[in-house]
């Protein structure tokens, strides 16, 4: 009973930092998560036409699973009178946020098989939901977030019949299933599918039942995918063979900065908060190293070593990684429980851990409380203001790599491009440049209503570092 109370405390801790990230880690981590799911939709919606859209659109490459999955909640929300951009972006990260939380749970089960005591059990299970970059990951509205909540939920189901030997047909259907979508939603898990599946045939040797069956309902998962590319596209077309064709026939992406095989190792360092990411790389490739044989070394290294081979790298996507980088430093604590008991009886040890746990903790509420992209709230602001007309002066705040941001504006906001100040009259300026806060304090017919930072934040221009600063805002003169 203490076991269980000790499981449902962490949970409901970790259910209301996903529920808090939803709220405030409002924007997009990357570009892609806003202009392959929120303008794909909006073009589904028949807001924009598909010229808009980044290439991505053109050579066919994006699947339309998670896309159909949005567009399935949004229908319903816009009858009863939904309309702010906001609410449905809120939305659609609290589904993804709790979905993800959902998929953890799943993860349970295999945790009390993995790792040994009930103390190291709920110590993994406390890591795999509160380590700090977790709700940040599970709370992002990419397809690697996506799709590894359908893996984690697939893992759960296939292992955990391949351990037990019941149900083996059912669970293969289903856990397939599951696998597929985890595919449709991001190409690339096809690695940690493939993987698992063949850890299944050589090392656990499943059975004919649940592998025969699991495969049966990811091909069905694929054959489905096409039927949701022809949604969205217009058109048969298969999607992973665009993926393919563009990336390693074409090489579409190799104007983009290659990098290093080991660049990864760099960027989660990097990226990651050293006290938390220095261990967690170090267990990982411990376990894939030391457990050659684990079902998780089975689905998460071939995906790292694509990645490797692959020039073009970008932290996201080894998310489905990083995610599962908990359950390794639980595995690793649990292999080598008695000498890390032994050690942990000295002072400095319990003090590097404690520091350890406090940094994480700190980083937890910050990676939670903070925007992922801050742009978000000047398009808010501009969407609940009475503005029509927004000159512009320098770059549009409603562009970004040279794409329409059409998902977050309102209708009939009119966007004139400025060179200079308009004649009298009232009306809206904005600036992209921090230089002009400082020049427009001449203009007293003109007041600042929206800047990037709070405005006491303008009273220490140390180094004169606003001048030179991405600060945006807006100015309504009369």
């Amino acid at each position: 009973m203490k076991n269980l109370n000790n499981y449902k405390s962490i949970l409901y801790i970790s259910l209301l930092f996903h529920v808090l990230a939803a709220v405030f880690s409002t924007g997009f981590q990357h570009f892609d998560e806003h202009f392959q799911i929120y303008e794909f939709l909006n073009f589904k919606l028949g807001n924009i036409p598909s010229s808009n859209l980044p290439w991505e659109f053109r050579e066919q490459i994006r699947p339309w699973f998670q896309v159909f999955i949005y567009f399935l909640i949004y229908k319903p929300l816009s009858i009863f009178g939904v309309e702010s951009p906001f609410v449905f972006a809120f939305i659609f990260r609290l589904f993804t946020s709790l979905f993800g939380l959902f998929a953890l749970t799943r993860v349970w089960p295999l945790i009390k098989i993995w790792i040994k005591g009930e103390r190291y059990q709920l110590l993994t299970w406390a890591m795999l939901n509160l380590t700090w970059f977790v709700p940040y990951i599970q709370v992002r509205t990419n397809s690697e977030s996506f799709g590894i909540s359908f893996f984690l939920w697939g893992m759960s189901v296939f292992l955990l019949a391949a351990v037990e030997r019941k149900n083996l047909v059912y669970a293969g259907l289903f856990s397939g299933l599951l696998f597929g979508f985890s595919y449709l939603s991001r190409s690339q898990m096809a690695f940690m599918v493939a993987f698992l599946w063949f850890w299944g045939m050589f090392i656990n040797k499943s059975g004919a039942k649940l592998l025969i069956s699991s495969a049966i309902t990811i091909l069905v998962a694929i054959g489905l995918g096409v039927l949701f590319d022809y949604w969205g596209y217009g058109n048969l077309t298969f999607s992973t063979w665009h993926y393919f064709r563009t990336n390693f026939l074409e090489g579409i992406m190799s104007s983009v900065k290659q990098y290093p095989w080991w660049w990864y190792f760099r960027l989660a360092l990097n990226r990651g908060i050293h006290p938390v990411s220095l261990p967690l790389i170090i267990v990982t490739v411990w376990g894939w190293w030391k457990l050659r044989k684990h079902p998780l070394t089975w689905a998460t290294l071939p995906l790292f070593i694509f990645h490797c081979y692959v020039g073009h790298k970008e932290l996201r996507y080894i998310f489905p990684i990083i995610i599962l980088t908990p359950i390794f430093c639980g595995l690793f604590i649990s292999t080598y429980r008695d000498k890390i008991e032994e050690l942990y009886k000295k002072k400095w040890l319990r003090g590097i851990w404690k520091f350890c746990v406090y940094v994480n903790f700190l980083f937890l509420i910050i990676a939670t409380f903070r925007a992922a992209n801050p742009s978000v709230d000047f398009y808010k602001f501009v969407w609940k203001s009475e503005i029509k007309t927004l000159n512009v002066h320098g770059e549009n705040p409603f562009t970004m790599l040279g794409l329409p941001l059409e998902f977050y504006k309102k209708k009939d906001l009119v966007i004139n491009e400025v060179k200079s100040f308009p004649a009298e009259g009232e009306h809206y300026l904005f600036f992209n440049k921090g230089r002009f806060v400082k020049e427009m304090e001449k203009h007293t017919r003109c007041e600042l209503i929206y800047l990037t930072y709070p405005k006491w934040v303008l009273k220490f221009n140390i180094g004169n570092w606003i001048s030179r600063s991405r600060v945006w805002s807006i100015y309504k003169c009369l």
